[in-house]
């Protein structure tokens, strides 16, 4: 019998297979895990949340829900101003493994489609690390044509992420196959704009910016290339966000406020419960992560969206503690 994807990953972090299928449960964490192992390195909370897109305090909860899983170790780096060492998070498999890393990409580095296409394509050998940056624009491109879908099926995902991809493939369109599988064409086929790109690192190219596209828009999704045409599916035991069990509008006021309303509305809830907060400002999500550290609970995502009226809003995605 096949060893599972996650039995195997379970088995080379010397982890327990149930608790590292816990912590890949959340897309949000998944795709840190998967930075951190195709980056390779070790990187702070900071560094992490800009790569993914997330504030420092949500991406350092997801950091230590790997380390406790095995997945990740977290240690310290040396500041050369002089001041307080920064704990940084390493994938346990990057361990030892320096020698092997391919040449480091400046973290946060702000890419244009075409400019990072034409980096990653002079990276041949290492097409993991060209799926990853390649997942980055995918997640910039959604970004920019206004964020996740408000609903959270796979269907209405995948057509926000074709509006996003649009703006650099406009001749990309949807269908779905006989067996279900939603199909994008006319992405594949465009990437000639990189110019001399091997079948591989082309096929990984858009693996990423699919997926990529994906997850800003709400999924997370299996992506292939079959006959140049990318197929889609949801990722097997995840997909879409989890659905709330409350939602608190928390825009246009002010942040202390806010983090009151989600206090009330998270302790009517039962233990593992998600609460949706809407709000709005640069410093929202900070705000709301302090107050759920400090209460025990999580912050399982963090995005830009519009809501059915079309307006913008950060959704703030907490899930209750157990036991409080």
């Amino acid at each position: 019998m096949p060893v599972s994807p996650v039995a195997q990953l379970a088995a080379d972090a010397g982890a327990d297979e149930r608790a590292v299928r816990q912590a890949l449960a959340v897309p949000t964490r998944a795709a840190i895990h998967r930075l951190l192992r195709t980056d390779g390195g070790a990187h702070s909370a900071r560094e992490i949340g800009e790569r993914i897109g997330i504030h420092a305090n949500v991406a350092r909860a997801h950091l230590d829900v790997l380390v406790d899983a095995g997945l990740a170790t977290a240690g310290s780096r040396h500041n050369p101003t002089g001041g307080r060492p920064a704990k940084v998070y390493v994938a346990r498999e990057q361990l030892g493994a320096a020698s092997r890393r391919a040449p480091a990409v400046p973290s946060g580095a702000v890419l244009g489609l075409q400019t990072a296409l034409q980096l990653v394509a002079g990276l041949r050998e290492h097409v993991a690390r060209a799926e990853l940056l390649a997942e980055d624009q995918g997640r910039r491109l959604v970004a920019v044509a206004g964020g996740r879908a408000a609903s959270r099926t796979f269907g209405a995902a995948m057509l926000v992420a074709l509006e996003g991809l649009r703006a650099a493939f406009p001749g990309a369109h949807l269908r779905q196959d006989d067996d279900g599988a939603r199909v994008l064409d006319g992405v594949r086929s465009e990437l000639a704009i990189v110019g001399d790109v091997d079948e591989a690192l082309a096929d990984a190219l858009v693996v990423g910016i699919v997926r990529g596209a994906l997850a800003a828009a709400g999924a997370n999704a299996d992506v292939e290339v079959t006959d140049g045409s990318v197929r889609a599916r949801p990722a097997a035991g995840d997909g879409a966000l989890p659905l709330p069990a409350a939602s608190v509008d928390a825009r246009k006021i002010a942040f202390d406020r806010g983090v009151v309303r989600a206090m009330q509305a998270v302790g009517r809830l039962r233990p593992g419960a998600h609460l949706e907060v809407l709000t709005d400002g640069a410093g929202a999500p900070a705000a709301f992560a302090r107050w759920a550290d400090r209460a025990g609970h999580a912050i399982t995502a963090v995005d830009r969206i519009r809501d059915s009226d079309g307006r913008p809003a950060v959704r703030i995605i907490i899930r209750r503690a157990a036991g409080r």
